[in-house]
């Protein structure tokens, strides 16, 4: 069965979500083409190279959003790849001896935080 719904139901959501408005025509296609790939279901979904390099076996619909949001940014990643390896990581400068060795990459975070005087307290949503 072929499933309800079309992006244009989801555009109302889409901008209060994500504050897209003003879609490009090109940005508009992209998100048509996702939308049609999301609706499929991951099994009936497309899965050559192309797609791959479109969505990188993410949720089609809301990896495009996040590459439309990216782009507006002015934002690039080189990679769908994320582990949790510890990463290497090494510095020179005042605070460098914090830094020479494999670590979280939210440790990191922390480390410049303290290096520069800040606390780094993570802020809670009410």
């Amino acid at each position: 069965t072929k499933p309800n719904g079309t992006l244009a139901d989801l555009m109302p959501e889409i901008e209060k979500s994500f504050g897209l408005t003003n879609l490009s025509t090109y940005e508009r296609e992209l998100l048509e083409g996702a939308f049609a790939q999301s609706m499929l279901g991951r099994e009936a979904r497309t899965s050559d190279e192309k797609a791959y390099l479109l969505y990188g076996g993410y949720e089609p619909l809301t990896v495009t959003l996040t590459h439309i949001l990216n782009n507006r940014a002015g934002l690039a990643w080189a990679s769908y790849s994320h582990t949790g390896v510890p990463v290497a990581t090494f510095a020179t400068g005042s605070g460098s001896e914090m830094f020479n060795g494999y670590y979280d990459n939210t440790d990191i975070f922390k480390k410049i935080s303290a290096v520069m005087g800040f606390n780094a307290q993570v802020a809670s949503v009410r």
